[in-house]
């Protein structure tokens, strides 16, 4: 997903990635910098929600489900 900066450094951030995320209007949203192991620069956006751990409720389950059929065919494969 993508979205433009504005000529006053601002962007929307996409309505998935706000339901995901659980982010509300008023909340307060902390972005950051991080270099992975090639050395490539990212942001990272982390949401202060009134409770943090409910907002990455069923995270897990998301990335669980995309990755089941992967999963699945490794354990088969130590048989």
């Amino acid at each position: 997903m993508k979205s433009q900066m504005s000529k006053q450094y601002q962007t929307t951030i996409p309505s998935k990635i706000r339901k995901q995320l659980g982010v509300k209007p008023g909340n307060r949203l902390t972005w950051g910098v991080v270099k992975d192991a090639l050395g490539v620069e990212y942001a990272t956006l982390t949401p202060e929600t009134n409770n943090t751990l409910k907002s990455l409720k069923g995270i897990s389950e998301k990335m669980y489900k995309k990755s089941k059929g992967y999963l699945d065919s490794e354990r088969n494969s130590w048989n």
